[in-house]
């Protein structure tokens, strides 16, 4: 990278400096709040399964704000694997269910109102 970077610059008489920031912090969720969520999340109608995700090498940028407040967070399945292709998110060919979007209203929507209360 520094010496593509350099040759350009040199090319065109320009100065650079280079900050490199490797990825994301580990996003790690908050225990009590994943039990709150993940049990509104199973008394929600139309929700079929509730299940802990094992570990992952993707990147979020939620892992920021669970350095600084407890949280939880969480996948709401949103492709559908009886379609011919189902892609994972990010992916070009990606095609949500629309469903999974109704899904996590309501486990937003149902967390907000119980911690509230």
């Amino acid at each position: 990278m520094e010496r593509t970077i350099k040759a350009s610059c040199d090319m065109f008489h320009a100065d650079y400096e280079i900050t490199f920031t490797r990825g994301y912090p580990t996003l790690v969720n908050h225990p009590q709040e994943t039990e709150f969520v993940a049990n509104i999340a199973k008394q929600v109608p139309g929700i079929k399964e509730v299940t802990e995700t094992p570990p992952i090498m993707g990147g979020e940028d939620f892992s920021y704000y669970l350095q600084h407040v407890n949280g939880a967070f969480f996948f709401t399945g949103a492709s559908n694997s009886s379609w011919a292709m189902a892609y994972p998110h990010h992916h070009p060919k990606f095609d949500i269910d629309e469903r999974a979007l109704l899904h996590a209203a309501k486990i937003l929507g149902a967390a907000t109102l119980q911690y509230m209360d």
